[in-house]
Formats: structure tokens, sequence, C-alpha cells
């Protein structure tokens, strides 16, 4: 469901309930009884209300930091197959045109397949073939020189981060709140919610505010660590930040020539380091 229809359901919903509760209870209940019960009921529902508070600003902020954590993972994900394209410019032509077209296909199917099913809290595996054939080429290319040596070892080190922030968003969509949880969350919420049943009010649109407002703020809180739940929602921004826009999977689309057995008349051999590869990651 879409974020809307999400927060009409369980904020409107619960709300609608709620207040109807409030009628309810009116009809039933003397004004008498209610107003026998304030004292204490305002103890108890300050005691209820502060461990409520405190169960519901933990839950929140894990669900918070997963968000954030989702969001990191992709741009990791993001940087390190960029990372990887121009490390590879190191290695020999038929090295690096193997490994770019396993990048191209790998970025394709993941901004195409694999984050489309995620935000929709699903799980896709369709860059399993190009990831493994990415380390394919990768483990088994055998440096030749001090330099290559050097680029290898951090081609090798990116793409161990691009393992685990592949990983996690494998994972983390899937991930739920414990129906335990769920059912504390739920069940304190209801209580606080009942307590302010206990208290009269003479004007009854005054009642009906004040306790659709507990009610609003309640919900409120339940919808964002129910939209949390799937940090990779679209409303989260988690693919935007590292695969959104301004990523583009053609940039690995090897457009160099087809290499020679011998160099041509006039032209150098590449030279390239792995200082040049850096300064211009930095660029």
């Amino acid at each position: 469901m879409s974020a809307l229809i999400d927060c009409l359901v369980i904020v409107g919903g619960t709300t609608a309930l709620s207040l109807v509760g409030v009628f309810v209870v009116r009809k039933r209940t003397s004004r008498e009884v209610l107003e026998a019960s304030h004292e204490v009921g305002g103890y108890l529902l300050a005691i209820i209300g502060t461990l409520y508070a405190i169960l519901v600003g933990l839950i929140v902020v894990n669900a918070e930091s997963k968000v954030d954590t989702a969001s990191d993972k992709a741009v990791v994900e993001a940087n390190r197959l960029t990372n990887i394209y121009h490390v590879s410019r190191c290695f020999e032509p038929m090295a690096k045109r193997k490994i770019c077209e396993s990048l191209y296909n790998y970025a394709t199917i993941a901004v195409n397949q694999d984050w489309e099913k995620v935000e929709s809290g699903g799980e896709k595996e369709g860059t399993t073939v190009p990831y493994r054939q990415l380390w394919k080429d990768i483990v088994g290319y055998a440096p030749r020189n001090e330099n290559e040596r050097e680029c290898y070892a951090v081609l090798l080190q990116d793409l161990e981060e691009l393992s685990d922030a592949r990983k996690y968003r494998m994972v983390a969509a899937k991930s739920q709140l414990s129906p335990i949880l769920w059912a504390v969350l739920i069940a304190g919420g209801t209580m606080i919610v009942l307590f302010t049943y206990f208290f009269f009010v003479e004007n009854l649109i005054s009642q009906l505010l004040m306790t659709g407002s507990v009610v609003i703020f309640l919900s409120m809180n339940v919808y964002l660590i129910y939209v949390c739940q799937n940090p990779y929602r679209p409303e989260l921004g988690a693919k935007e930040a590292g695969f959104g826009f301004s990523f583009n999977p053609n940039w690995f689309k090897d457009e160099q020539p087809e290499a020679t057995t011998e160099p041509e008349a006039g032209r150098k051999p590449d030279t390239t380091t792995i200082r040049d590869v850096k300064q211009e990651q930095a660029k």
C-alpha cells in the first residue's frame, strides 16, 4: 500500500474507533462515576504513559537507525561499483572489459529489478549472476606488476564492501519487528486510550478533541514504526541516496577499442597507477 493509504488506515481508523468509544462511554456511564475516578485515573495514566513513551522511543530510534543504515549501505554499494570501475583501469584491456561488463549488468539489474522489489518489501536476487561473475573476473586475475598488485588489493577491499552492502539490502527489507513487540505496542496504546475514557469533560466537543489528539499522536508513532520496518520504501529515500537520479548504469560500459597484440606506433603504454586512480576518484 502507498504511504497515504497506510496513514489513513492506521491513523484515521484508530482515531475514528476511539471517538466512537467516547460516545459509548458517555452514553452508558454516569457523570458521577467518571468524576469519581479522576484522581486515581490521573496517576495511573501518568505511569502508563511514561512507560509507553520509553518503549515507543526505543523502538522509533531503532527503526530510524535502520533507515539510516539502509541509506548508507546504498551509497556504499553504488560507490564501490564506481570504485571498481576506475581501479580496473590498471589491468590489461581484456580483464578490464570483462569487469566492466559485469559491473554494467549488475548495475542495470540492481536498478531495474532488485530495487523495485525491495521497495515493496519483497526480495529479488537478480544481481546474483553478474555478482558471481564479478567475483570470478577479479579473483581469477593475476596481477602482472607491483602497480597492478596495489590496484588488486584495493579492488578486493571494494568488492568485499560491495558484498556487505548487497547482503544488507537483500536482508533488511524482509526483517520485521517482532510480533511480541507489536503486541506490547498496540496493547499499551489501547490502554492509554481507554484511560482517557475515565475522565469527564462538560463539553463533549472538547473531550472529543482532546481524546482525538492523544489518539492521533499515538497512532502516528505506530505508523512511523510500521513504515520504517522496510527501510527501502520509496518515501524514505534510501534508493535515491545511492541509486537515484545521480546514478547511471551506462557509466560502466566499456567504450574502449579492442586491444591489439602490438601497441600502435607512437602510442605510449598505459602507465596508470593507483595514485592516478585515486586522484580521479577524488574529482
